[in-house]
């Protein structure tokens, strides 16, 4: 059985080129025509995302939920529910705002050209911190360590990242597992929008192995210990943070200070503990 996942994150990396909407444009345009004194303007533009959010009564976040335990989809209690550790993070910053929070689900690779074209408030979806992103948005403070991991087939012989040459690798798009596997010499990449995808065509021995976040790793082998491996060790060490638009400081604010008081409670340990602890995927029917 696979993961109760219904739509297809990762510790992942997506393109950062926005597309613009024809409001987006429309206010560049107006801010061009009010003179050249832009000091008064990026103040108030750091300022308005929180008065934004409170005035509309809702912090939007986007996601891509097939990454459990990150963020995926829960149905096991007879509807579809977007649940999850980020999903947890991300109430926790819509109350320090004291509003609610509204989840849209996408492809993983659109979620933070969303969040740059802003289309969304924040963008929570298991992001790994790379130089790269760095370029196009700030990260907040790293709340949880992980990497990519090598997961196989029962009885693949597979063993490590020596045995993959000539092999099928199974990654998803624009993901931090889909540059690792560029790195191993002879390999062939199967590219799949979404994780749950991945982790099907390798249950049915359609591609050789896959590479997927080691946290996401031992969530499928906790449900499918007959069908699934780990093969070696990580490949690397990441750290996964929540990214947000390079103006959007005083928000920056707000999602370190949250991360920072879950860590003093307690409740940031509690978290962990139910999620990559205790958590137990449920089958999907």
């Amino acid at each position: 059985m696979i993961l109760s996942v219904l739509a297809g994150c990762g510790n992942k990396t997506a393109s950062t080129e926005p597309k613009q909407d024809q409001n987006s444009q429309t206010n560049q345009g107006q801010s061009s025509q009010q003179g050249t004194d832009n000091s008064g303007q990026n103040t108030a533009s750091e300022d308005d995302i929180i008065q934004k959010i409170k005035n509309s009564g809702k912090l939007v976040m986007a996601t891509s939920a097939d990454y459990p335990p990150y963020e995926f989809h829960d149905i096991s209690g007879g509807k579809d529910e977007i649940t999850g550790f980020d999903v947890d993070i991300a109430r926790a910053i819509a109350k320090e705002l004291g509003v609610q929070l509204e989840i849209k689900d996408m492809a993983f690779d659109g979620v933070l050209p969303a969040l740059l074209a802003k289309k969304v408030d924040i963008a929570i979806a298991a992001f790994t911190i790379t130089e790269e992103r760095k370029k196009s948005v700030n990260f907040s403070e790293p709340y949880l360590d992980g990497g990519q991991q090598i997961v196989t087939y029962k009885g693949s012989g597979i063993k490590g990242k020596e045995d993959l040459k000539g092999k099928t690798i199974g990654v998803q798009l624009s993901t931090t597992g889909e540059a690792e596997a560029k790195k191993i010499e002879g390999a062939k990449l199967k590219q799949f929008d979404r994780v749950d995808a991945v982790m099907l065509d390798l249950m049915n021995k359609r591609v050789d192995a896959a590479i997927v976040g080691s946290v996401v790793a031992d969530a499928y082998l906790k449900l499918n210990p007959d069908k699934f491996e780990k093969a070696g060790d990580k490949l690397n060490s990441e750290q996964n943070g929540i990214p947000v638009r390079k103006e959007d400081t005083k928000l920056l604010e707000v999602v370190n200070k949250v991360l920072k008081d879950l860590k003093d409670s307690g409740e940031y340990d509690k978290l962990v503990q139910k999620w990559f602890v205790d958590f137990k995927p449920v089958e999907k029917k």
